[in-house]
């Protein structure tokens, strides 16, 4: 849905996440940020070895075979910049989707649909239930497909098994993890938002 491209790079979110967590804990290991990235430990090295030479990172050497990472001055400058510039991105990105929902769902509204059973829990269903709200369609249920959250609130709807949406009616899919082969499973007719 979104074809704009971020102005902060893959690498350079990387390093502001580097950054945070040694803001937040000097004496982590590569080991653990590696974990918390995702990444292999080989490229955290790299990541870390490039930010001594910038100079956003001073390590110093502790007991028990041990590093401590320090942020300098320019890591935190560095830190801040990027910082804003990833709010900036994910700020543009929530008016983006927000405006193409809006523009999807006036088309519902044009064609007499007051409305619709909603897939997904998370971030892109807020939006896309904020949007409906915002337009005039009703969310007549709201359904998990993890089963994680069913029986809690969203937005003061009960969130229900997918086994129980309904088969006729307009389905908004807001759920990323959302098997590419399931909508033909379900007969309904579905607005898709995944990107």
């Amino acid at each position: 849905m979104n074809n704009s491209k971020p102005s902060v790079s893959q690498n350079e979110q990387k390093n502001l996440e580097i950054l945070n967590l040694i803001h937040q804990n000097g004496l982590i290991t590569q080991q653990e940020i590696a974990d918390h990235l995702g990444v292999a430990i080989g490229l955290v090295n790299s990541f870390v070895k490039r930010m001594v030479k910038r100079g956003y990172i001073r390590i110093k050497r502790v007991p028990k075979r041990r590093y401590l990472y320090l942020l300098t001055p320019k890591g935190v400058s560095e830190k801040g910049r990027l910082t804003v510039r990833f709010i900036r991105d994910s700020l543009k990105l929530y008016r983006d989707y927000r405006t193409k929902c809006k523009v999807i769902f006036r088309g519902l509204v044009d064609d007499g649909i007051h409305y619709v059973y909603l897939v997904g829990v998370e971030e892109l269903a807020e939006i896309a239930y904020l949007s409906l709200q915002e337009i005039g369609v009703d969310v007549a249920g709201v359904y998990d497909m993890s089963g994680a959250r069913i029986g809690k609130k969203f937005f003061g709807n009960e969130i229900m098994p997918m086994e129980k949406l309904p088969r006729e009616g307009i389905v908004v899919m807001a759920e990323l993890l959302f098997p590419s082969d399931a909508d033909e499973q379900l007969d309904v007719n579905w607005i898709d938002l995944r990107m």
